[in-house]
């Protein structure tokens, strides 16, 4: 009966809609509340569809909205990084344009470049340029001070150095000297040969002294030195002092472990070209621990540190940055660590440390 009166109340309405066309949007109206209220089943399902995906475009809208202010952001901070490395290299790309490609005199060119560019890697003006004034620079700054750890590595010398570091760390070794003594001869200090020392750490226990060999050792890479040192210095204890002329990159570098090794003695040998890592290394062994002696000669005297950044095309230029102190803050650059017991030539110092041991038991 009821679907019989609305049936009859939308045909009333149709027909005034059709005499009345401003009506229309109301007896549509009309008919969809009455299908609406006749039907609830099916006309919930359309509403929930309709609510999601105006709620699923809603929420895209704004994720496209928030990337592009990201955009707009990150573009920005591009521009302006760009405007500052413009402004601050302008001088140096008009005089690197003025020279490379236009000064006219070539002849003068090819010599200047063939001085500090091997031929087998001369490529052209233009590209040469930035290594020609590298190579010019550090040049200079070695005739002043005489700092010769200061230069442009070639390709083929910048493999050349990497090749000799690994084959002298492979010449590392353990040596048994008596039921009690062990020589660990440490040749640099680079990953190999710190790995070397880990790996024999365990074995090197067994021993009560240690004749630790750094003859002939030239350093390497600071953060192996710590490494090692980490085996034999207390938890806490200062390593080296690195100084900068950036505060935020000085800093003080500490044992993070507990002692691995707890010998009774520690011979150290030491002669003219045991250098500046292994000095570092020397240096903090001897201010923590009160049973170390060394025996040789006075060590080279290197207590500045480098960093070696590679450039295009197999090049790398290496520079002084930093000053390494040892832990009491003292620098032995160009003075070098004297030795406890003076013993030459070499061959007698693994004598001296034996007998030393003896007369120490």
């Amino acid at each position: 009966m009821i679907n019989k009166i609305n049936k009859f109340k939308g045909w009333i309405t149709s027909r005034k809609a059709e005499k009345n066309p401003g009506i229309a949007g109301e007896a549509s109206h009309e008919d969809v509340i009455s299908e609406t209220m006749n039907d609830p089943i099916e006309a919930t399902p359309i509403a929930t569809t309709t609510i999601e995906t105006t709620t699923i475009e809603t929420r895209r809208f704004r994720s496209l909205r928030r990337r592009y202010r990201f955009f707009q952001i990150g573009f920005f901070v591009l521009l302006i990084g760009f405007g500052f490395t413009v402004y601050f290299n302008y001088d140096y790309w008009v005089f690197k344009l003025l020279i490379a490609n236009n000064y006219i005199l070539t002849d003068a060119l090819e010599e200047m470049y063939s001085s500090h560019i091997r031929d087998e890697n001369r490529q052209s003006f233009h590209r040469d340029f930035d290594r020609v004034v590298i190579s010019v620079v550090t040049g200079y700054l070695t005739a002043i001070n005489n700092d010769r750890y200061t230069y442009l590595y070639s390709p083929q010398e910048h493999v050349a150095v990497r090749e000799r570091e690994v084959a002298r760390a492979r010449q590392a070794s353990v040596t048994r000297l008596d039921d009690d003594t062990v020589k660990l001869f440490v040749p640099n200090l680079s990953r190999i040969a710190r790995d070397f020392v880990l790996d024999y750490r365990e074995y090197l226990t067994q021993y009560q002294n240690l004749v630790l060999d750094l003859r002939g050792n030239s350093g390497g890479w600071l953060s192996d030195f710590h490494r090692i040192a980490d085996l034999f210095v207390p938890r806490g204890g200062v390593l080296s002092i690195e100084e900068t002329r950036m505060p935020l990159f000085s800093r003080t570098i500490t044992s993070s472990n507990e002692p691995y090794f707890d010998f009774e003695n520690i011979i150290i040998l030491q002669n003219g070209r045991t250098a500046s890592a292994a000095e570092g290394l020397i240096l903090a062994l001897q201010y923590h621990m009160p049973n170390v002696v060394s025996i040789g000669d006075t060590t080279f005297g290197k207590g500045i540190g480098q960093v070696t950044i590679p450039l295009t095309g197999g090049y790398a230029v290496r520079a002084t940055v930093l000053l390494v102190n040892g832990p009491d803050g003292e620098n032995i650059h160009m003075t070098g660590i004297l030795p406890d017991i003076p013993s030459e030539p070499d061959v007698y110092a693994v004598d001296q440390a034996l007998m030393l041991l003896e007369d120490l038991r």
